[in-house]
């Protein structure tokens, strides 16, 4: 009895090794597939394999304004390359065509001032203008005029300056015996004015325009060439009115050009020796606007 239990003792250990050793090379035989050594891997070719195409990646969608191609308002048509490269354009799609409330047109012009009265009025005698070189003179100015009201026709108020003026201008003094004498002038012009102004559209690309009021006028003034005494420099302020009209066109959207006429009256305290200087002009000028 004592043998068969030392018997089976010896048999069982070696068994039991074996069956571990069959069940590690089992699980091993399943988990890693063993690979003919015949068996030749080949790497595939562009020829023999479709090119790849990336696969569509999900994209955020982002909302814009449509452009349209092409529109026509009441005064004209708009295509879409002057909507997305023109500023002006689009903004007159939006009014088509009219000027807003609100809005201001910018206006620039060059000219010359035709003297139709002048007379400087002093204790030592009277300066007067007559035909000499002084009746005419350069001026430029420039300002802006703001719609306040109106559909069909428009109206606001209107704010402009100008500066003029003349070197070695040819006059005449006119003394106590009535003698004329050649005098020369040199004058400096600076007028500052504005008002009510009325702007009347014709047709698509046309307005005139009217307005009218009050006015600043500065001028320094020197005389040489006069009789002893009658010489000298000075200057001074004072005031008087305006009323100007001018018909434009337009050239480009909100871009216009055009012709003007102002004809004002002053009357400026220069001095006591000098006295007052009347003058009545009137300026004829080319006229450049745009809207602000």
């Amino acid at each position: 009895m004592i043998a068969l239990r030392l018997l089976a003792r010896g048999l069982t250990r070696p068994a039991l090794t074996l069956l571990g050793a069959s069940t590690i090379f089992l699980v091993g035989c399943r988990t890693t597939p063993v690979v003919p050594t015949s068996a030749v891997l080949v790497q595939p070719t562009v020829e023999n394999q479709p090119v790849p195409v990336a696969a569509p990646t999900a994209t955020t969608a982002v909302a814009t304004t449509p452009t349209p191609a092409s529109f026509t308002t009441a005064n004209t048509t708009i295509t879409q390359a002057d909507w997305v490269n023109d500023p002006y354009a689009r903004r007159k799609s939006v009014m088509d065509g009219k000027w807003r409330k609100g809005e201001a047109l910018l206006q620039g012009y060059l000219g010359v001032s035709s003297v139709q009265d002048f007379a400087v009025s002093g204790s030592n005698g009277q300066v007067e203008a007559g035909t000499g070189s002084i009746s005419q003179y350069p001026v430029i100015g420039g300002g802006a005029q703001w719609k306040l009201a109106g559909e069909r026709v428009d109206f606001g108020i209107e704010g402009l300056m100008s500066i003029g003026g003349r070197a070695n201008g040819g006059a005449f003094y006119v003394g106590g015996g009535g003698a004329a004498i050649a005098v020369s002038l040199d004058m400096l012009i600076v007028d500052f004015y504005g008002g009510p102004f009325v702007s009347l559209p014709l047709g698509k690309s046309a307005r005139l325009y009217g307005s009218l009021g009050p006015m600043v006028q500065f001028i320094s003034y020197h005389q040489s060439g006069g009789p002893v005494g009658t010489n000298g420099s000075s200057s001074g302020f004072g005031i008087g009115g305006y009323a100007r009209t001018g018909f434009e066109i337009e050239m480009a959207p909100g871009s216009y050009i055009g012709i003007g006429v102002r004809w004002f009256d002053s009357k400026v305290d220069l001095s006591s020796t000098f006295g007052d200087l009347d003058m009545q002009s009137v300026e004829a000028m080319l006229t450049f606007s745009v809207m602000g």
